[in-house]
């Protein structure tokens, strides 16, 4: 049995990413993709053999045939269509961040609810096998009791036209990248942060470009995060614990062809395990689909997205400016 998929959005992430792991999964075929523009949408159809194109999303939300959809739209843009498709029971996959705000994720959830269909935002490196490893490891404390941890995330952004650019479309570094730090540091530390203090900086277009913040998740459990639109290519997760210290490089878009690893050290000892390359997004969408098909629960539901989005704005709302 399979889901059949429709994709709102075919940009950048969708046709380098989606659409090839939704093609490579087991339980899922991509049967149409729709466009604000008309070319665009045919043009990706025929590149990737898909049925059906639509120009505009509602059309496709209208095609019965469709099981689910992965709304790969601007920022500002998730909400109003998340809620669309709710209305016409589609179950939804929708990229990260899950919405503009936390209220917006409110209203997505509750619309998804009602419709009873399924909702997750499609943060694809937990799916990923090495990060899946760690957060065991975290669980069966092989560290000892985790103190410390370090999320980066950063690249020299410059397309001055794209929609990160905008902060009415949700643009900025905090949305973009700095939720994926947020994230893993509220899922490999298993709670939410108590306290915060942010310092970020902003360009001449009132866009935010680099935070650096250290969260509270306890008296003996810190976390600090950093992500910058202006700072060379560079992602991490680095974890200490009373016992042992873990790192990860590459720790957010491993993909397809990337072997990736971690590097441990216990005392005087340094250990390295390597992982065969993997593609978290088929993975991702491997799970979404099987819940769909089989009425299961998802391994992280849409409150998981809102809550990262709560932290979101208490970071927006407490921040110091540079």
């Amino acid at each position: 049995m399979y889901c059949n998929w429709g994709i709102i959005g075919p940009g950048f992430i969708a046709t380098r990413a989606i659409i090839p792991a939704i093609q490579k999964a087991s339980n899922s075929q991509v049967l149409a993709v729709a466009s604000s523009n008309a070319q665009r949408a045919r043009d990706v159809s025929l590149h990737f053999g898909i049925e059906r194109s639509y120009t505009g999303y509602q059309r496709l939300l209208d095609d019965r045939d469709i099981d689910a959809v992965y709304i790969a739209l601007p920022n500002h843009l998730h909400s109003e269509w998340t809620i669309r498709a709710a209305a016409a029971r589609k179950h939804v996959l929708c990229e990260k961040p899950l919405a503009m705000n936390a209220s917006e994720c409110v209203g997505m959830i509750s619309a998804c609810n009602q419709a009873q269909v399924l909702l997750m935002e499609a943060v694809m490196y937990r799916f990923h096998p090495r990060m899946r490893y760690l957060k065991q490891m975290l669980i069966s404390h092989q560290l000892g009791d985790v103190r410390f941890l370090h999320a980066a995330f950063s690249f020299n952004f410059d397309a001055p036209d794209n929609y990160r650019a905008f902060k009415r479309f949700g643009g900025g570094a905090l949305l973009d990248i700095g939720s994926y730090c947020v994230n893993a540091a509220r899922w490999l530390l298993g709670s939410e942060p108590l306290a915060l203090h942010v310092i970020t900086s902003y360009g001449h277009s009132d866009v935010d470009l680099m935070t650096s913040a250290i969260l509270s998740f306890g008296e003996e459990v810190m976390a600090h995060i950093q992500f910058s639109f202006i700072s060379a290519e560079h992602q991490v997760i680095e974890i200490v614990g009373t016992t042992g210290t873990v790192t990860a490089p590459l720790a957010f878009t491993a993909w397809r062809n990337d072997t990736t690893r971690l590097l441990f050290q216990y005392g005087q000892t340094f250990e390295e395990k390597e992982f065969e390359a993997s593609d978290p997004y088929q993975l991702m969408v491997e799970h979404f689909a099987a819940c769909v098909i089989e009425k299961t629960p998802l391994l992280y539901p849409a409150e998981d997205g809102l809550a990262n989005m709560q932290v979101l704005d208490t970071l927006k709302s407490v921040e110091d400016v540079q």
